[in-house]
């Protein structure tokens, strides 16, 4: 990992990423470049369809997206998207697992900078406003788990892709932006089961499928499946 130090970090773009994290929340962007001018940082740049982390591949580092988008998936399970100003790596920190809990993979060109267990551990004696912070990033990744626990215990399949349909939906009823085979891999379905799924609402009159995605058309009959 290429070590960054002053300019790089003193970068008003950077900061501005950096200070827009739930790390830095509530702390003035020339702060932010001070601070992180006091800690040794490493940036790294990936292509697309490169493993930023796996299971078996990973570092016990804070990783920040400066540029980029990145796939989350835990086996075929489409977790999550990262884009600048996303955090990870917080799972690989302060503990003795051996595997980290999911894959992270570059969607695109991607720069990540990083920070070290060390550098963390620095930051939150240092700082209150940033130790505050990491205890609230924690609370909620907590809680966004919890959430994905909840949606993947549903019985049944059909259940759990109206309540994405419902949740995803723009204020015209439009699911958009999400390929089918990225809505299943969110579901933890197979592509089949979501077509199969799919067709049943849409025979019903529920939804239609089209070019953009999907339209509800019924969403009351839809919340109450």
């Amino acid at each position: 990992m290429r070590q960054i130090r002053g300019d790089f970090l003193a970068g008003r773009k950077t900061a501005e990423v950096l200070a827009g994290t739930f790390l830095f929340e509530g702390v003035p962007t020339e702060e932010v470049s001070r601070i992180a001018r006091e800690f040794s940082c490493g940036e790294k740049a990936y292509s697309k369809g490169e493993v930023i982390f796996s299971p078996e591949k990973f570092e016990r580092v804070l990783g920040v997206v400066i540029s980029g988008k990145v796939a989350v998936t835990k086996g075929r399970l489409s977790v999550s998207e990262l884009s600048a100003g996303s955090l990870f790596g917080a799972a690989a920190l302060f503990n003795d697992e051996t595997e980290y809990a999911s894959t992270l993979t570059a969607k695109a060109a991607t720069t990540v900078l990083y920070f070290s267990q060390d550098a963390i551990l620095g930051l939150i004696n240092q700082d209150e406003r940033i130790r505050m912070n990491y205890i609230r990033y924690l609370s909620t990744r907590i809680r966004f788990l919890s959430e994905k626990v909840d949606t993947l215990g549903e019985i049944s399949s059909e259940k759990r892709l109206a309540r994405f349909l419902l949740k995803n939906a723009d204020d015209k009823g439009i699911v958009s932006g999400c390929s089918f085979s990225e809505m299943a891999g969110r579901l933890g379905i197979g592509r089949a089961s979501l077509y199969r799924e799919l067709g049943k609402l849409e025979e019903a009159g529920v939804i239609q499928k089209n070019r953009n995605g999907v339209e509800i058309l019924d969403p009351e009959r839809l919340s109450q499946i």
